[in-house]
């Protein structure tokens, strides 16, 4: 077991660094490499460190015989409570629901089925049919949250609690903790509740890094889970450095990175501005197969990128807190341009093009 974890990283490491600047995704692209994106995020060419760290994926699921995902993922949890369960209850089953499943009279879209498992390829894709994460050695802890039923406030906390380690009732508790926690979900209070934000502290104090999606919420304030205090809350730019017209548009937005959109008006590799990930679509009899698609756009996109990036400086730099990391982002920082709807707002852009590996 040993020597197959070491040879997946091995295999991982190897794909990331032989691919050519063709092969490599247009928002990890490196200066280095001549022509690229505005907003990419220079990591192409920078090696993972020593250390394994693990990413909680709090989302729809992950679908864990995607070959772009082989040798990342580590036994997850389904946390969805009856009677949102379709299953009936919560288990170690962190597989999204089929494809047709029924909520009621809600029909779970594929988007939702394969969300998870995009999510998580941006994070730690292993290189196999060109899906590169940001950091390949990372290992994903898939956490379900939601399905073809709405998630319950109660589920989102115990999720959170048992990604960081915390004693959840009724659930096993986590081998794993996460080192930082991944939620490309939004659209709960406009003002963080007391019940998510005293949890939030106590996983930060934990010295655990809390990422959020900003939210597809056309140019609005942050609503939760990203409005927290001590959320990296995350925004998207598009490939050419703008902030995309669907992402939230708030002065604490804590940065921006590439979250894909519409097709861009040029002929540059990087102008279909979507980001490659490990997907599923149907065949021609109907049936699901294994993909590798720029299709991903949105918030939920670009905060993967981020939690990725975060997990990469903490390959070199273990015993980092989110507290160092805020004192050491500004030279991850690139300026965004702003935009006139937000006169108070200060957009920065994601590079590590003043390297990421010096402590």
């Amino acid at each position: 077991m040993f020597l197959r974890h070491l040879f997946a990283i091995y295999l991982a490491i190897s794909a990331v660094l032989s691919a050519s600047a063709e092969d490599t995704p247009w928002h990890l692209s490196a200066q280095s490499q001549g022509n690229v994106a505005p907003s990419a995020i220079n990591t192409a060419n920078i090696r993972p460190g020593p250390n394994s760290i693990v990413v909680a994926v709090i989302d729809s699921g992950v679908l864990a015989k995607h070959p772009s995902l082989a040798g990342q993922l580590l036994p997850g949890y389904d946390m969805l409570s009856p009677p949102n369960n379709l299953r009936g209850t919560r288990s170690t089953d962190f597989s999204p629901d089929e494809r047709d499943a029924r909520c009621g009279q809600r029909l779970v879209s594929g988007a939702f089925r394969t969300h998870g498992t995009e999510v998580a390829s941006l994070i730690a894709g292993n290189g196999v049919d060109g899906v590169v994460g940001v950091n390949s050695t990372a290992k994903i802890l898939p956490i379900r949250l939601f399905g073809a039923c709405s998630m319950a406030r109660a589920d989102l906390l115990d999720a959170i609690a048992w990604a960081a380690g915390f004693s959840v009732s009724g659930v096993p508790d986590n081998p794993n903790p996460a080192k930082v926690i991944n939620m490309s979900i939004a659209g709960g209070l406009t003002v963080c509740g007391s019940d998510l934000q005293q949890l939030i502290n106590r996983v930060i104090e934990k010295k655990i890094f809390v990422v959020a999606a900003a939210g597809n919420n056309f140019h609005k304030p942050l609503p939760e889970p990203a409005n927290c205090k001590g959320v990296i809350s995350v925004g998207s730019v598009d490939a050419e450095n703008r902030i995309e017209v669907y992402s939230a548009l708030d002065p604490r937005t804590s940065i921006y990175a590439p979250g894909g959109g519409k097709r861009l008006a040029n002929d540059a590799q990087w102008s279909v501005n979507k980001l490659m990930v490990a997907t599923y679509e149907l065949d021609f009899t109907g049936q699901e197969r294994p993909a590798a698609l720029l299709r991903g756009v949105g918030t939920s996109y670009a905060s993967p990128v981020m939690a990725g990036f975060v997990s990469l400086w903490l390959s070199h730099n273990p015993n980092k807190t989110p507290a160092d990391f805020v004192k050491e982002l500004p030279k991850f920082l690139r300026t965004v341009e702003r935009l006139e709807k937000c006169p108070d707002c200060e957009p920065k852009g994601l590079t590590a093009a003043a390297g990421i590996s010096k402590p």
